[in-house]
């Protein structure tokens, strides 16, 4: 595994959601970063009753 964070996303009921590995890689482009990150959490809202 490289250097780095992991970042996890979890519903309300504790299950996985997505999973990030934040290297230095990623820092540096934060914005795709984020928008990726967006995405997942709109994902998670949409399957939400």
């Amino acid at each position: 595994m490289q250097e780095g964070y992991r970042l996890l996303l979890v519903d309300k009921d504790g299950v996985l959601v997505s999973e990030f590995q934040l290297t230095k890689n990623a820092l540096a482009q934060p914005e795709a970063f984020v928008a990726a990150l967006h995405a997942s959490i709109e994902s998670v809202e949409e399957e939400e009753p």
